[in-house]
């Protein structure tokens, strides 16, 4: 069985882990990669949890926590239908 991955495992993957929370009066997830100066916050209505985990180099992660299976995908899907891509600050 994997090992869950550990702060450090997310910052050698990508340099760090998320900040996640949730808005209480909405419901509504929010993910932030402070980490990385100018990324966007991912907003969502699914929990973290139920977005399940990817195991890389024998490492599980949280898969709400991986930039390239959360943030970068939903960027995508966002400009195929018409909208713009997450405003990052200068």
């Amino acid at each position: 069985m994997p090992k869950k991955a550990t702060k450090a495992d997310y910052i050698k993957l990508q340099g760090g882990k998320p900040e996640v929370r949730q808005d209480k009066e909405s419901g509504l997830w929010h993910i932030k990669h402070e980490y990385r100066e100018g990324e966007p916050e991912v907003v969502t209505h699914i929990s973290p949890k139920e977005r399940g985990t990817v195991i890389l180099n024998g490492i599980e992660y949280e898969t709400s926590c991986v930039w390239k299976f959360e943030g970068e995908p939903c960027e995508i899907e966002s400009r195929k239908v018409g909208g713009e891509s997450y405003e990052r600050k200068a």
